[in-house]
């Protein structure tokens, strides 16, 4: 978990100073800002949480048990202090302190705000757990900057994350399930157990347990197929790829890449530029294009 902001910041990764977040959450989810030193927030459904931290400039969102979600987050600024969520889903959401519906008619759309403080360091600002279910994630970053961080837990189930955005700063964990992920810059992508299906524009990512299949952008990136024969392109970028545990199968395509099968019988492919290959042990097939 971050630290708590402090201190003033003097610089950003982009030109943004605000956000506004719009998000759709299941059915007797509770969506509130989290105020420091406050207690949890009184749910309105069953197995719906909500906490409250860091005064008010961290939201936490946690699913009810056995929905499916199916949600779009649209991430975008307001002005300079203020960031608006507005929460749609296909399922009714109950609401906690600082989110209204825009209107009363329709519960599966809501709108939450929070303010953001200048800080030395990024910090969190989005927490969200969609526990089980075979759930959906529409993201987008309209921002342009990636400051502040969302952290999304997808949980169990064939999970499928998709984000509009140039930038997301999103911290995204497919959990249990065959997940697919598509994140962009500035971005952390685990696809934890499964055999997951990853596209990064630019950033880190981590296979997971079994046969994964990953694919870079045109940034420079770390990818890493962990346990599992797993199956990596770095795409355009200067690309640090690790095959981990298994026969995995390594292109490094354009860029001067670092590839290293490690374990396993590996199929290692620098591509163009000027690479650095190695299969580590295993019978292993080595070849720069």
């Amino acid at each position: 978990m971050p630290s708590s902001p402090t201190g003033r910041r003097t610089t950003r990764r982009s030109s943004a100073s605000a956000l506004a977040l719009t998000l759709a959450l299941g059915a007797g989810l509770t969506v509130v800002p989290l105020m420091l030193g406050a207690g949890t927030a009184g749910a309105a459904a069953a197995s719906a949480k909500a906490e409250v931290s860091f005064n008010d400039r961290e939201f936490s969102y946690t699913a009810a048990a056995g929905q499916t979600n199916k949600l779009t987050v649209t991430e975008s600024d307001v002005n300079d202090t203020d960031i608006t969520f507005v929460v749609d889903d296909v399922v009714p959401i109950s609401v906690g302190r600082g989110c209204v519906y825009p209107s009363a008619a329709d519960h599966t759309k809501v709108q939450c705000t929070v303010v953001t403080v200048d800080s030395q360091s990024p910090y969190q600002i989005l927490v969200m757990d969609l526990r089980d279910g075979n759930d959906v994630v529409d993201f987008t970053n309209n921002t342009d900057q990636a400051y502040y961080e969302n952290s999304i837990d997808l949980g169990l189930g064939k999970d499928k994350l998709t984000d509009r955005g140039s930038v997301d700063a999103n911290f995204v964990d497919g959990g249990a399930g065959d997940d697919t992920l598509t994140v962009g810059h500035a971005s952390f992508a685990r696809g934890g157990d499964g055999n997951d299906t990853i596209t990064s524009l630019g950033g880190f990512v981590e296979g997971g347990k079994g046969n994964d299949v990953i694919r870079g952008g045109a940034e420079d990136e770390n990818l890493s197929g962990d346990d599992g024969n797993d199956t990596i392109y770095g795409g355009a970028g200067h690309d640090h790829i690790y095959g981990g545990k298994g026969n995995d199968v390594l292109h490094g395509e354009a860029g001067i890449d670092q590839i290293w099968g490690n374990s396993g019988n590996d199929k290692l492919y620098g591509g163009a530029g000027n690479d650095i290959l190695s299969g580590g042990p295993g019978t292993n097939v080595v070849r720069q294009d």
